[in-house]
């Protein structure tokens, strides 16, 4: 009496498997998931990863999500490692726009394409920069800096916290704005270029604001201008690049989550859902505005577009520039 309704049980199954999509996954996660960040451990980028793994272990009932901070080239290596990871959402990329977009355009040659060897998850944070000074110089804002230029061309020496980093494209994007050429000193990080723009050994700095705050504060160093479109609210007294006459500057970073190519999509739909959930908390948005971050969020598709877009931005600013790393 048994046999028909288990028979059609069975072909039910059967049928089942041999429909459900190709993409489609079981239990994920079903064990730990590394989200490997492409810079030392204590950075911005790293602290973010670290709130957001949190976040994902309290939606995935304590599932395990470990940040693993992996430097070097760049952040090329990291980049790589997803690149070559399964793709079962298991192993996932929490980086800066350096290694899934400008990188193809400053290394001769790049160990991923970004648009083909990763899979866009989410849009994080927007990643804005200052432009600071030592307050020891008669320069107040970006018109007085210009002024000064003129007065004493070839003088002024442009800190950044790397080759090809988005310091170091910034200033190049506004030399090309604003017509003038500036001499270019790479740091290996933004702590040295900090120490030396405090002792008046380098004049400029292009870089990300944290680092920059308490100098700023105590007096020792003099904010300019924000390059991004809207003032820092640690900053608020302090105008972008835009607001002081050069309405077309605007240079951002941002801070986004990818996975290996292929990544099924109901993973990626998950992912998605789970960042976009954490920006909407008071952790997320007090996490980002500690380290003068501004929330984003957003599909898929918004990071894939944001990643083509940075590559078209960026790619006259690197040739023009001549900046180039690598054999």
């Amino acid at each position: 009496m048994f046999r028909r309704p288990l028979k059609v049980a069975l072909i039910s199954a059967l049928l089942a498997c041999a429909f459900a999509s190709p993409g489609m996954t079981q239990a994920w996660p079903s064990r730990t998931v590394s989200i490997l960040v492409p810079f030392p451990a204590g950075g911005s980028t790293d602290i973010v990863a670290r709130f957001m793994a949190e976040r994902m272990r309290a939606l995935y009932n304590g599932a395990s999500f470990v940040v693993e901070n992996k430097p070097g080239a760049t952040g090329n290596v990291a980049a790589a490692a997803v690149a070559k990871a399964a793709p079962d959402g298991h192993t996932l990329l929490f980086s800066t726009s350096g290694p899934v977009a400008t990188n193809v355009l400053i290394f001769k040659n790049p160990p991923i394409d970004p648009l083909k060897d990763l899979t866009p998850i989410a849009l994080v944070a927007e990643v804005p920069l200052i432009i600071v000074v030592n307050a020891k110089l008669p320069i107040k804002n970006i018109s007085e800096l210009l002024a000064y230029d003129k007065a004493n061309p070839g003088k002024l020496n442009f800190g950044n916290a790397g080759t090809g980093g988005m310091g170091h494209m910034a200033s190049e994007l506004f030399a090309r704005t604003t017509g003038r050429k500036f001499v270019s000193v790479p740091y290996q990080g933004s702590a040295p270029v900090t120490r030396d723009l405090v002792a008046g050994m380098v004049d400029v700095a292009f870089d990300l604001a944290p680092t920059y705050l308490p100098h700023i504060r105590s007096g020792a160093l003099r904010a300019l201008a924000v390059t991004t479109t809207k003032r820092l609210p640690d900053l608020p007294d302090v105008p972008t690049v835009a607001e002081q006459g050069f309405p077309d500057y605007e240079a951002s970073s941002f801070v986004a989550l990818l996975g290996p190519p292929n990544l099924p999509p109901d993973v990626v739909t998950k992912l998605n859902a789970a960042v976009n959930d954490w920006l909407q908390t008071k952790e997320a948005k007090t996490a980002l505005a500690n380290q003068t971050l501004f929330p984003l969020g957003g599909t898929p598709d918004m990071l894939r577009a944001r990643i083509q877009k940075e590559i078209d931005k960026w790619r006259p600013v690197v040739t023009a520039a001549g900046i180039s790393l690598g054999q």
